[in-house]
């Protein structure tokens, strides 16, 4: 049966028993409150038998008062089509927090200052039986999460273009992921609000993620907004109170229209660095945590209304200059938790090939700067953010270097030309190369490749374990992994996940 004959006699059905009742004496805001509930309840009903393919906005709006439709907008967000944030630009995007529609692999230009590069339980059933002041809410009384058990967090960031080469949403091993990070949405610089970077596609795979969480109840989902191509624009909606409040209510409306369980930002990067065509601000160490306070607000506010608890999080370059940028304990009491970016140590960037995420600073001298997973880690610890807010963030992908020489089996050797490369790729086609020697080096704890004077930086299972292994050790919320994508086996975050959980 059309929708719209049922939801008008239904409708008019309510409309009917909240006169009865005030004739009865049953006060206005009770009516109110049994009007918007039942149709909410019977709209979700609906949606899920009849199927949500013709139900738009303006058809709702004419069903429905306005009044109604606050009731009904959470019955239909998996459904409605997002008509008033998206627009109809089309990016092609090429690196790890950057984007490619065509290929996993990716490459990251910058330095390791973090000023010219990027850094870059079980269950998700919220209880509503108590409630807890959240952070950065100005005393608002939320529902308290259920959280995922302490130091169990396995995060993993879907990149929406991988779908363009067949690495669709169902292709996602979701049983070992707790929270699923989608990228990227953007800002748009007219209205100051997160908008989708490609619509079309998004919504498809948006979907398929929605299909995916029902076989996967313990799955959290966030819709993560910026990254490198498109952090063009925050310092600008975070300059201030008005546009920071307008982003963040965008932010909402976007998680809420879409199905997710919580934002997550990607500002690469606050004061300075990113992409060349970056808007920077001295205000932006303060700027980032009053923007993210604004939008732990508008969370709250939203929370309050649904019954629930919505997340906020962010991703944080894996070095000191980052740090010194941001207000880092201010930060990390407003997010769940704060995905440290543990790679990129090295890169094409510099003027030696070098590891790119050594778990451990290599014991022997180097031609240039050093730096370490553990060390990025510490670092946070020592600027005041709890273990239990930190995710230690993996890559999926490594660095290859050609034109090296043979010297040090092309460790910290000059190169002629330098990109990434994703694991399914080193595994493919290097690992069983006759002219290529696999070497495992003692103190970085990472594997690495030499042959043809190419030098390969990359993560393999023994790897990704020892990464988990120290997360495990320092009591962190968890760990995480850029990018899905890049390791289509699976065989990274099994590693992961049978370290973490064993």
């Amino acid at each position: 049966m059309p929708l719209k004959p049922i939801f008008v006699r239904f409708t008019g059905l309510i409309g009917c028993v909240c006169l009865i009742m005030s004739l009865f004496g049953i006060p206005a805001s009770f009516q109110t409150q049994l009007s918007s509930s039942t149709v909410t309840s019977s709209v979700s009903d609906m949606l899920s038998s009849e199927g949500p393919s013709d139900i738009t906005v303006s058809s709702v709006e004419e069903i429905f008062p306005l009044q109604s439709l606050e009731a009904l907008s959470h019955a239909w967000t998996s459904s409605v089509t997002e008509s008033s944030f998206a627009t109809n630009s089309q990016t092609s995007f090429v690196s790890s927090h950057t984007h490619s529609s065509s290929s996993p692999t990716v490459s990251r230009p910058g330095a390791s200052s973090g000023t010219t590069r990027p850094s870059s339980s079980t269950s998700s059933t919220i209880s509503t039986a108590s409630s807890t002041p959240s952070p950065g809410g100005e005393g608002t009384v939320v529902p308290t999460p259920s959280p995922t058990p302490n130091g169990k967090i396995i995060a993993g960031y879907y990149t929406g273009w991988s779908s363009y080469s067949g690495y669709t949403p169902q292709n996602i091993p979701a049983h070992q992921l707790t929270h699923l990070n989608y990228a990227f949405a953007k800002i748009d610089p007219a209205t100051g609000r997160a908008t989708l970077a490609d619509p079309t596609n998004d919504r498809k795979n948006f979907a398929a993620i929605r299909k995916l969480k029902q076989s996967n109840k313990q799955l959290k989902t966030f819709l993560s907004i910026g990254g490198w191509d498109y952090s063009s624009y925050f310092s600008d909606v975070a300059s201030t109170s008005a546009r920071r409040s307008t982003f963040a209510q965008s932010c909402v409306d976007l998680m809420i229209a879409h199905g997710f369980d919580g934002v997550d930002l990607d500002w690469e990067y606050p004061v300075s660095g990113g992409a060349s065509d970056n808007s920077n601000r001295p205000q932006d160490k303060q700027n980032f945590t009053l923007l993210l306070k604004a939008v732990r607000e508008k969370l709250n506010e939203q929370g309050q209304k649904d019954g629930r608890y919505y997340y906020l999080t962010i991703a944080g370059a894996a070095n000191t200059s980052y740090l010194s940028k941001i207000e880092a304990k201010n930060i990390a009491a407003i997010v769940d938790h704060i995905f440290v970016m543990s790679y990129d140590m090295h890169g094409p960037w510099d003027s030696y090939a070098d590891f790119n995420a050594p778990l451990y600073s290599p014991a022997e001298p180097s031609p240039q700067y050093k730096n370490s997973v553990y060390d990025s880690i510490n670092a946070y610890l020592k600027a005041g953010v709890p273990a239990n807010k930190i995710v230690l963030g993996m890559p999926f992908y490594g660095y290859i270097y050609r034109g090296v020489n043979s010297s040090n089996n092309g460790l910290y050797s000059r190169f002629t030309s330098a990109q990434s490369i994703s694991y399914d790729t080193v595994r493919q086609s290097y690992f069983n190369h006759p002219s290529f020697t696999l070497l495992r080096h003692d103190s970085a704890k990472v594997p690495y490749l030499y042959g043809q004077n190419t030098f390969l930086t990359y993560e393999d299972p023994q790897s990704i374990a020892a990464k988990t292994s120290l997360a495990k050790s320092l009591g962190l919320a968890g760990v995480g992994a850029w990018a899905l994508s890049h390791d289509r086996s699976g065989m990274l975050l099994s590693s992961a996940y049978q370290r973490l959980y064993s």
